[in-house]
């Protein structure tokens, strides 16, 4: 070796060496200001989160390309956190290096004062991270299993939009068994995702004893190689092992193969005192949090010089080039109503015919809205089944921004919801069934405030011929849960939208659109019926979130339904004519409504609701009555249901027999809210 090259490793070494020097007194730094800040506020799971401090070290403060004035910008490369744990070391992080966030209602710097505000009940720093907590967090944390379904989403933005932006997302052992990251792993290799690394921070212990042999870095690396992942073991409290890593990583990206890093990490690391199981989730104080900083502080013996660098803050990026897209209302406009969307797709002498299934209408409505706007992204889970991207897909201009995900429900969700954070509108459609497997991530989702809307096929019990299995009759229950709640602003968190017929159908799926923009971030799921409907309305009939439509006024009893029931209400109609019932229908499109119109309608009628719905559990029902409750006045409800399901049934009208919800039923209940003799029983 000639004594150039010597010269040249040693003047590398010696840089490598202080590298190392400052981020570990950095890590030490961090890992200190969670313990305290965990202490001060009484939550957290500082011995778990300090775990990541060298990973979290190491990424923000030298191999991410980003902008900590500006996390947001296109250009710059992303953070996500899996687990909520790791939220008071990344605020510790970004109070150091100044990142904004949202306190007292503006964006400004965090400072490390600002640290003394987590976990407080009306504190800027919530215990789970969201987009209006710190700048670096775009997606909200917290449910464990989601945050590499959202690096997916923001990877696949950034692929559509031409940017060369890296993902990196901090996973805890504690997630390893959540089934939906290995739907993410699966996605990343089929779509050839390499600018999302997943980083895994595994420790020898778990929460009550040792980690099982099935969950060390050497077995998630088999794995994660056997998936066709570079898979790269690191000890994850090396600087210079991470940042090889990292290195690696790049290099694997120019030969299309996604990375993933395990980290070798320790649960407390610096502070012995505080390593073991016993201390997972919970939070030293008083002597046992001197005695551990005082360990911390003396860590820094052999791991740092005194004469040491600083590590000095991300140098800022050059900002992204990403032409702003066309505002989504301004597309809206242009968007071609149902009928002239029928003539346009050659469907004239079905439209003629007066009988579209409500998931073709959505289908036209789809590939209309796409043409439209350039922001708008499809997604779909079991295509071939639900077939909602039917049109869309088909188009060759729109394709690229139709993905199948395949039975992977939840990890289509998540990955819609972090799209849409990224300034996109994004459909997500699968069997309503399906759906039922996704309630945490479709939860998240909602309280992230991100324009999603969910399109749930085969709803209801016109999809009982394929067997129960393939019904789904509790989504109305369990989804309108969220819709009941409302977001800081007051308006709810998501909007359930049951359009009867195709021309329901192609405006709801237009006014979810315009819900699901940014300007108003809501999520929305379209529940459509199986099978054809005939048409109930036309191009003049008005649909809007938060209204329903009247089909007929009476005076003697409000009847109340939504969806494929609507035309089983509409078959009761000659029956109640018969029984001397003079009856209002009101097709309850959306939920949340407008309740005082709808007890206006009720008081109408003398104060006598009937609700009929092809679903358990009343849901409808429930949302009526908690009105006329609020409404003050008297009035008698009764629900018609699904009160058990059959265990098969050849056809809707058959199980509506069976579950008794079919139109003779509809009219012996009425005829007895009303005390009024049918034919059967004067016979």
């Amino acid at each position: 070796m000639s004594q150039f090259s010597s010269s040249v490793n040693a003047v590398v070494s010696s840089a490598s060496a202080n590298l190392d020097s400052a981020t570990h007194a950095k890590a030490i730094q961090l890992a200190s200001l969670t313990l305290e800040t965990c202490a001060l506020a009484g939550v957290g799971n500082p011995t778990v989160a300090i775990a990541a401090t060298h990973i979290v070290t190491t990424l923000l403060f030298h191999a991410m390309r980003w902008d900590p004035t500006d996390p947001r910008d296109r250009a710059g490369d992303r953070l996500v956190l899996s687990d909520a744990t790791f939220a008071p070391l990344v605020y510790a992080a970004c109070a150091d290096l100044g990142v904004p966030a949202r306190i007292a209602g503006n964006w400004r710097p965090l400072t490390l004062s600002d640290l003394a505000t987590f976990g407080a009940a009306d504190g800027p720093l919530a215990t789970t991270p969201s987009s209006d907590t710190v700048a670096l967090v775009e997606h909200t944390g917290g449910s464990r299993g989601l945050g590499l379904s959202q690096a997916v989403g923001n990877a696949m933005a950034a692929r559509l939009e031409g940017v060369d932006r890296r993902v990196f997302c901090l996973i805890s052992d504690a997630e390893l068994r959540e089934g939906q990251h290995f739907e993410a792993l699966a996605h990343i290799i089929e779509e050839r995702l390499v600018g999302v690394l997943p980083v895994f921070v595994v420790g020898a212990l778990a929460a009550n004893d040792r980690a099982a042999p099935v969950d060390m870095p050497e077995s998630i690396g088999r794995r994660l190689t056997a998936m066709g992942f570079h898979a790269i073991v690191v000890d994850g409290h090396t600087p210079a092992q991470i940042r090889d890593a990292v290195e690696q990583s790049v290099a694997k990206a120019k030969s299309n193969q996604p990375s993933a890093i395990i980290a070798r990490c320790t649960k407390g690391w610096g502070a012995k005192s505080i390593q073991g199981g016993a201390w997972t989730g919970r939070v030293p104080t008083g002597e046992k949090l001197k005695s551990a900083l005082e360990e911390l502080r003396s860590a820094r013996v052999g791991l740092t010089r005194s004469f040491g660098t600083e590590l000095a803050k991300p140098a800022a990026r050059a900002k992204s080039a990403v032409s702003p897209m066309l505002p989504l209302q301004d597309a809206l406009d242009t968007v071609p109503d149902f009928a002239r969307a029928m003539r346009e797709a050659d469907m004239l002498a079905v439209y003629q015919g007066g009988r579209l299934s409500t998931r073709r209408a959505h289908a036209l409505a789809l590939r209309a809205i796409g043409r439209a706007h350039e922001g708008i992204s499809l997604f779909e889970c079991d295509t071939r089944a639900n077939n909602i991207s039917e049109l869309f897909a088909a188009d060759r201009a729109l394709a690229p921004r139709f993905v199948e995900f395949r039975s992977a429900t939840s990890h289509m969700v998540s990955t819609a919801s972090a799209m849409s954070a990224m300034g996109r509108v994004v459909f997500a459609g699968a069997s309503a069934r399906a759906f039922g497997r996704a309630h945490e991530p479709i939860e998240v989702a909602a309280r992230s405030g991100t324009g999603v809307v969910l399109t749930a096929t085969t709803a209801g019990l016109g999809a009982i011929a394929d067997g129960i299995g393939a019904t789904s009759t509790s989504d109305v229950t369990w989804f309108r849960s969220l819709c009941a709640q409302r977001n800081a602003s007051g308006s709810p968190l998501a909007y359930l939208l049951q359009p009867a017929d195709a021309f329901a159908a192609y405006a709801l799926t237009l006014a979810a659109t315009e819900h699901a923009d940014l300007g108003q971030g809501g999520l929305s799921m379209l529940r459509l019926p199986a099978g054809d409907q005939e048409f109930l309305y036309n191009a003049e009939t008005v649909f809007n979130l938060g209204k329903f439509e009247v089909l007929v006024e009476g005076r003697d009893l409000l009847i109340v339904t939504a969806g494929a029931m609507v035309h089983e209400v509409n078959r009761a109609l000659d029956g109640l004519d018969d029984a001397g019932i003079d009856a209002t229908v009101v097709d309850l499109y959306s939920i949340p409504f407008d309740e005082v119109a709808l007890l206006d309608l009720a008081n109408k009628n003398g104060g006598r609701i009937l609700v009929v719905e092809d679903n358990v559990g009343g849901a409808i029902a429930g949302a009526v009555s908690e009105a006329c409750t609020a409404g003050g006045d008297a009035f008698t409800i009764e629900s018609m249901c699904v009160r058990a399901l059959p265990m098969s049934a050849k056809s809707f009208d058959e199980a509506l027999r069976l579950t008794g919800l079919s139109a003779a039923h509809i009219v012996a209940c009425a005829s007895r809210m009303l005390g009024v003799e049918t034919g059967s029983e004067r016979g």
